[in-house]
């Protein structure tokens, strides 16, 4: 277990290397597990028991103990200022789980003060036993995102249409929502998928089975940034221009199920050269910092 600190510096506090900065995990850990969910139940007059009405997914609120030895008392002192320093309240750090079939980080910031043993004298003991109360507001773990890459083959200037494939997946026990970016040309029209999966969110599963949505032309110089997820305001422009009015009130609706296996989906483009192309980002958020594949 290693903590990523949101100066950029690391500190290693469980497993190989542990230590390397003073500061090593003591066994008091929770909320480290699964992500803390809350289940909505809705009950009419004259039912028995409860209907299922949904589920709320909550903030995590990990805590664990570190202790913090030198082997001076200047050196625990420094130690002990730099773990310190390591966190904030406003600012997030990762702390990062590895084991042999994943590695793993959950953001977190401070949500109370560090609490710090002060029994003994710290300086004559040389070593400091510190609780940290965190939070993270996105309570999932996250390995890196995966990326791929649809490049245009043939010129399309002329009107015609050059279409592709983006093969996808989603190996995690939660849906994701894709990430795109579009690379600029301009006037180019670029088609990106939003395929149901054969979820009714829309009422429209099987009408939904294969849409795909028309991204507004782009301005010289534009790319474009697509985030799927329908809380967000989805289309971005490079130009800061209101690109949402040019989607014509368009919305992608659909993530990509959990444990969907390896998936083509079709892109396109028409107006645009050779060699321009799309990304795709496949986020990797888990319930728990190991398993579940």
């Amino acid at each position: 277990m290693e903590v990523e600190t949101f100066r950029g510096d690391w500190f290693t506090i469980s497993g190989p290397g542990q230590g390397d900065r003073g500061v090593e995990l003591a066994s008091e850990v929770q909320d480290f597990y699964d992500a803390p969910v809350s289940t909505i139940r809705n009950k009419h007059a004259f039912q028995k028991g409860s209907s299922y009405g949904g589920k709320r997914i909550e903030d995590r609120f990990p805590i664990f103990s570190v202790y913090v030895s030198g082997v001076t008392g200047d050196e625990w002192e420094e130690l002990d200022s730099e773990w310190r320093k390591a966190w904030d309240y406003d600012q997030e750090s990762k702390l990062w789980v590895e084991t042999d079939s994943s590695r793993r980080w959950l953001s977190v910031s401070l949500f109370e003060e560090p609490k710090v043993d002060m029994e003994y004298d710290p300086h004559g003991e040389l070593r400091v036993k510190a609780t940290m109360a965190t939070v993270a507001g996105d309570p999932f773990w996250y390995e890196e995102d995966e990326p791929k890459k649809w490049i245009n083959p043939i010129d399309t200037t002329d009107g015609s249409i050059s279409t592709g494939t983006l093969r996808v997946s989603n190996p995690t026990d939660q849906e994701i929502w894709l990430k795109y970016t579009v690379q600029a040309y301009p006037g180019a029209v670029y088609t990106l998928p939003d395929f149901s999966f054969g979820s009714d969110r829309k009422e429209m599963a099987v009408q939904h089975a294969a849409r795909t949505i028309d991204l507004p032309p782009l301005l010289p110089g534009e790319h474009l940034r697509v985030d799927t997820d329908d809380s967000t305001t989805q289309v971005e422009s490079s130009l800061d221009t209101q690109v949402y009015l040019r989607m014509q009130g368009l919305r992608f609706h659909y993530p990509i199920p959990p444990y969907t296996p390896p998936t083509d989906l079709p892109v396109a483009v028409t107006g645009a050269p050779a060699g321009v192309g799309v990304q795709v980002r496949m986020p990797r958020p888990w319930s728990r910092p190991w398993g579940l594949h």
